[in-house]
């Protein structure tokens, strides 16, 4: 067991003692747009925009205090931003987006890295829409019942009318 964690030290540290690690297996990804919300940072809440995620961590990158406009983020983040590691758990969306697809309600937010879109099979999605656990009838629900969406899946499927 020993050797093998000194060959994959080994892998991973040049003899100068720099990371051999190529950028592209960083593994972050940024997200198809950015996200605005709120989080917690330095024991504070405050208003965060989440640019990337991490898919192995659960880790999300958030730039401080900015939120989304029509040049940002086509461009660099605005001077001076201050960039953050938080816990893509303790992320809220601001504004709260949900939906409702047929008689389920289904909030936007971070998804784990392992969950897929059970209508469409994406993974990887970072963030989706998650049904919440009773239903918009009030009738009982399994929790473990939960349903992640991709938000074209989502979309999608709000608008199509019911029978």
């Amino acid at each position: 067991m020993a050797s093998r964690l000194t060959r994959l030290i080994r892998g991973l540290v040049s003899p100068a003692g720099q990371s051999t690690r190529q950028s592209g297996l960083d593994r972050w990804q940024p997200l198809t747009h950015p996200v605005p919300g709120h989080s917690t940072i330095d024991g504070l809440p405050v208003p965060v925009v989440a640019v990337r995620r991490h898919a192995d961590s659960g880790q999300l990158e958030v730039i401080r205090g900015f939120h989304p406009t029509h040049e940002w983020p086509g461009a660099a983040a605005p001077p001076g931003a201050q960039r953050h590691v938080i816990p893509a758990a303790s992320f809220n969306p601001h504004p709260r987006r949900e939906l409702s697809i047929r008689d389920e309600l289904f909030r936007y937010n971070t998804v784990a890295s392992s969950a897929c879109c059970t209508s469409c099979g994406k993974s990887g999605i970072g963030f989706g829409f998650v049904s919440s656990a009773s239903s918009l009838e009030g009738a009982e629900r399994n929790p473990a019942a939960h349903r992640t969406l991709c938000e074209p899946c989502a979309e999608k499927q709000a608008r199509v009318p019911v029978p």
